[in-house]
C-alpha cells in the first residue's frame, strides 16, 4: 500500500512525496500549472478533473460543486473511448448513488477512489484508493493507494518464472491470446472490479506427439466467465505447454498459469 498527497495548492505538498494528485481543469479554482507538477519529478502523478466534459485525466471528482453521480457514466464512457482506464472519486455517502448511476446507464463500473475521513488507511473492498485524512497543515489531503492502480500505474510487463508468464491481453470482442504454461495445471484470469472476461473457448496445447497421427490439442471447455471474485482456476490437462484462450473483454486483463 502507498501514500498519496493531493491539494489545491501544490506547494503545500511535501516535495519528497512519492505519489501526488492534482487538478488539471477549472471550475472556480485554478488547476495545477506545469511548474506545480514539476515539483515532483519522481512521483507517480494522478490527474483529477472536476468537469464531466473534460476528456482528460485519470479521475473524475464527483462531489458538490464538481461532477454529479449522473454525469459519471458518460465521462467514463468518453475516457474509455479515448483509451483510458478511468477512476471515479467520491465519498462513502455518495458511492451507492454513483454505482446506481452506472447500473442504470448500462456502463461497466470504473475504479473507485473513496473518501472517508476517519483516520483509517484501510482501503474498502471495491476501491483502489481511500482518502482518509483531510486538511492536514499546511493544506493537503492524504490517501492510501493500492500497490497497482490500473489506468494510473504502468501495466506490469510479463514476468518470467517457473510458472511461465503473466500475459496482458487487450480488450476485444473476439480475440485470442496464447499463455505459456510450462506444464502447470491451472489457468487464472484477473479481471477489473465490476467487469468480467468471458472465455469463448479454451484449448490446451501439449508436447508434439511422437506419433504423427496423434493430437497435442485438447479442448478444455467454453463459456467460462472470470470476474474479480472468481479468477479461476480452470484445470488443465497434464503437461500443458500453452493455453490458447479465445475471449471477450471490455478491458485489458492479465492471464497466467500456475
Amino acid at each position: 500500500m502507498r501514500t498519496m498527497y493531493d491539494a489545491v495548492t501544490a506547494a503545500h505538498i511535501p516535495a519528497t512525496a512519492a505519489m501526488v494528485a492534482g487538478y488539471i481543469d477549472r471550475i472556480k479554482l485554478a488547476p495545477w500549472t506545469d511548474a506545480d507538477w514539476a515539483r515532483f519529478p519522481n512521483a507517480v502523478k494522478v490527474q483529477i478533473v472536476k468537469k464531466a466534459t473534460t476528456n482528460a485525466g485519470h479521475v473524475l471528482d464527483v462531489e458538490p460543486g464538481d461532477a454529479t453521480p449522473a454525469q459519471a457514466p458518460g465521462w467514463v464512457r468518453m475516457r474509455r473511448a479515448a483509451g483510458a482506464d478511468p477512476t471515479i472519486y467520491c465519498n462513502t455517502a455518495t458511492w451507492p448513488a454513483v454505482r446506481s448511476a452506472f447500473r442504470s446507464a448500462g456502463v461497466a463500473e470504473p475504479h473507485y477512489w473513496i473518501a472517508r475521513f476517519d483516520g483509517d488507511p484501510a482501503i474498502p473492498a471495491g476501491a483502489v484508493a481511500k482518502q482518509y485524512r483531510a486538511n492536514v497543515a499546511p493544506g493537503y489531503d492524504i490517501s492510501s493507494v493500492a500497490d497497482h492502480w490500473p489506468g494510473v500505474d504502468t501495466d506490469p510487463k510479463p514476468k518470467a518464472s517457473k510458472e511461465g508468464f503473466d500475459m496482458l491481453a487487450p480488450a476485444a470482442d473476439d480475440d485470442y491470446i496464447s499463455i505459456p504454461c510450462n506444464g502447470m495445471g491451472s489457468l487464472f484470469v484477473a479481471s477489473h472490479f465490476g467487469r468480467k472476461v468471458t472465455a469463448i473457448e479454451v484449448w490446451a496445447i501439449g508436447d508434439t506427439p511422437t506419433d504423427s497421427a496423434g493430437s497435442r490439442v485438447t479442448s478444455v471447455g467454453s463459456g467460462f466467465v472470470f470476474d474479480p471474485d472468481r479468477p479461476g482456476p480452470i484445470r488443465l490437462p497434464a503437461n500443458t505447454r500453452t493455453v490458447n484462450l479465445r475471449y471477450q473483454a471490455d478491458h485489458p486483463f492479465t492471464a497466467w498459469c500456475s
